[in-house]
């Protein structure tokens, strides 16, 4: 990945991977907690001046202080990555907007990883095989060693040093071709300056017929691509259309577009055109 003062991504060198999202919650909010937060964030956005941010900050809040203190003892979802259930999961927000039954309170979880702890089971076989996940993430390593026990799993990361491969740049990655029988990438292409390079790369250390389960974020009710000329607050690089299927099927034989919205129970909480990527080399 090339340096620049324009990618925020850079802060996270020599990171560890509890970092990432998917390793744990802060716990189930409290009437003092959400206060403070929303006491703190408001301070902290009109110094900024951020007046987006302010309003989705306190939208938010006042969504987290209805089911957390108002509906508490409601189950209305379930996490299936450790099986917590409340009344929602954490409403998050950017300037934006609003990311409702966001996180897990327990294992931070988002939509996609509860998503992918039910597509990761049904896409791959559960035999002596190979997987890279990049950029790994707890509660989907949990799922993998429990429900797939039988596949190596191995773990690559630029930034962080606590994985098997470290440094490796998904733009220009060391391994020989059609090293891996699986790629597991959730959340990492749009942190790259050329995701040109990073498909490229994913399929060539795929072997023949292996599959590359990828998620990046983005609104896929539209067509084209939004690309930024620095990194957004969340270091991204761009944020996605539907046309980004198109970009895939030149690298890859087969892509199947999954909702992941539609292979999972209500009651997981994912979103509506939460999209995974299978890629078939």
């Amino acid at each position: 990945m090339k340096h620049s003062s324009d990618n925020t991504n850079e802060k996270n060198i020599g990171q560890v991977s509890e970092n990432n999202p998917g390793w744990a919650g802060k716990g189930v909010p409290t009437f003092k907690s959400l206060l403070l937060k929303t006491l703190r964030s408001s301070k902290t956005n009109l110094f900024k001046a951020d007046f987006n941010l302010l309003l989705n900050d306190v939208r938010a809040n006042g969504k987290n202080m209805y089911a957390f203190v108002i509906r508490k003892n409601q189950k209305n979802v379930i996490c299936p990555c450790c099986n917590w259930s409340g009344p929602a999961f954490i409403t998050t927000c950017n300037s934006k907007r609003l990311n409702h039954n966001s996180n897990c309170p327990i294992c931070d979880s988002r939509s996609r990883h509860r998503g992918l702890s039910t597509l990761l089971v049904r896409a791959l076989e559960n035999k002596e095989l190979t997987l890279l996940f990049f950029a790994p993430e707890k509660i989907l390593l949990s799922t993998l060693n429990a429900d797939l026990a039988n596949i190596k799993v191995e773990t690559t990361d630029y930034y962080s040093t606590d994985v098997d491969f470290p440094n490796e740049d998904i733009q220009n990655l060391t391994f020989n071709d059609e090293s891996f029988d699986y790629l597991l990438c959730n959340h990492v292409i749009e942190h790259v300056p050329n995701d040109d390079l990073a498909f490229s790369e994913v399929s060539r250390i795929l072997k023949k017929d292996g599959k590359a389960i990828i998620t990046i974020p983005g609104n896929y009710n539209l067509q084209y691509t939004e690309e930024f000329e620095k990194t957004d607050s969340n270091g991204h690089f761009r944020h996605y259309g539907i046309e980004v299927v198109d970009k895939m099927k030149s690298y890859f034989s087969k892509v199947e577009v999954i909702d992941l919205h539609t292979v999972s129970k209500p009651e997981y909480g994912v979103r509506k055109m939460d999209l995974a990527f299978v890629c078939i080399k």
